[in-house]
């Protein structure tokens, strides 16, 4: 295995929400695992502002969370899209579908491996963006949720 083909394997875990990715070729094998910076690497902002006795409240910068009634299905990494596990099979999800969490959706083909793409919380498929066999790009919009 050659450095640019290490390099490869690197830039298409950096472009997906993968944890962890193992690829074998010609005798040699490579497991890539990205972890979360340490505690102490990860701090809110100082306050550098004199202080008061009084306390004030912080301010919002975001509205208060609304429960999202329509989410969307994002290509976690760039590859080649599968709507049915095989050809002549039936496709994952068809408009109109009610699935829960944890329902595959579709496959997402990249570099002779598959990445299954599945629901993150209960709803009904509303729209499918894509067709079975296209390249998508990593963040792509996939499928929406109503």
């Amino acid at each position: 295995m050659d450095v640019d083909r290490i390099k490869s394997l690197i830039d298409a875990m950096t472009a997906s929400d993968l944890n962890e990715m193992e690829f074998s070729e010609g005798g040699w094998s490579l497991r890539l695992v990205r972890r979360a910076p340490p505690n102490d690497m990860v701090r809110a902002p100082v306050n550098t502002a004199p202080s008061t006795h009084a306390r004030q409240r912080p301010t919002r910068t975001e509205p208060d969370a609304v429960p999202n009634r329509e989410a969307n299905v994002a290509a976690p990494l760039f590859g080649i899209v599968h709507l049915q596990p095989a050809p002549d099979a039936r496709v994952f999800v068809s408009v109109g579908q009610v699935v829960t969490a944890g329902t595959p959706l579709c496959i997402i083909e990249a570099m002779k491996m598959f990445h299954e793409v599945r629901a993150e919380q209960d709803g009904t498929v509303s729209a499918i963006l894509v067709a079975s066999g296209e390249e998508v790009q990593a963040g792509q919009e996939l499928m929406r949720f109503a």
